[in-house]
């Protein structure tokens, strides 16, 4: 594809994600697929996010940021590296929908609960919990290791309803960096993290075409101008 087609490509799958059943193999086509999903997000975020976002903020609905939450973006080792890793593994790692990457997100998601579980609902357990946690996603992580070559089989119903299930793991991706925030008192305030699903959307979009690598290296970039807008206002 040119340039012109990805960006026409990335733009259709933000609205109406498709299934492709391999990235692209070519280092060239995975460039054309970062910048055409840089220029889409720029447009997006100048013309549709951004606007609601600092509507939002200025009608006062927008939660403030949590104080505490900010210790991420103050340690730039997990703000650009440790998050990038770990998030993209989590969120999208499985889109190719081969069995043994669904399980894994599985347990993914699971020992996600778990850690979160600690943190808003039983903090007297939380320790206990993100241990847990910790053990679900390394079991998870150990029975990938030894099945993904063996079960690299997509179910039809993960092809049938990908539109959806990306939408899905866009919306809870914005969902889990409310944490980021102090506590809602509008419904409205919701629209504080349209940043983070388009987001989600867009680093599908890397992912099912480029590849994981390629998803990492664009949400640490991202994450990278995140911290220096931060800085430089600061």
């Amino acid at each position: 594809m040119t340039f012109r087609e990805r960006v026409a490509d990335a733009g259709r799958f933000a609205l109406r994600p498709t299934f492709v059943a391999q990235p692209m193999a070519s280092t060239g086509e995975r460039v054309r697929v970062l910048l055409s999903a840089g220029a889409v997000h720029l447009v997006l975020l100048a013309l549709v996010v951004g606007p609601l976002w600092l509507a939002g903020r200025s009608a006062g609905v927008l939660p403030a940021p949590d104080a505490k939450a900010e210790s991420l973006a103050a340690s730039p080792l997990a703000f650009l590296v440790i998050a990038p890793l770990l998030e993209e593994l989590v969120f999208r790692g499985w889109l190719t929908g081969r069995v043994a990457g669904l399980r894994f997100a599985a347990c993914g998601f699971a020992a996600m609960a778990l850690m979160l579980a600690g943190v808003a609902l039983v903090p007297d357990h939380g320790r206990i919990l993100a241990w847990a946690g910790a053990g679900v996603a390394l079991a998870g992580l150990v029975h990938w290791s030894l099945t993904r070559e063996r079960r690299r089989e997509i179910p039809p119903a993960f092809i049938r309803y990908f539109g959806v299930i990306v939408w899905a793991q866009a919306l809870l991706f914005g969902a889990i960096h409310l944490g980021n925030y102090a506590d809602l008192t509008n419904p409205l305030g919701l629209a504080v993290v349209l940043p983070q699903v388009l987001g989600g959307l867009l680093l599908a979009f890397i992912r099912t075409r480029a590849g994981l690598a390629a998803g990492m290296a664009y949400h640490a970039g991202y994450n990278a101008l995140v911290l220096f807008a931060a800085w430089g206002t600061a």
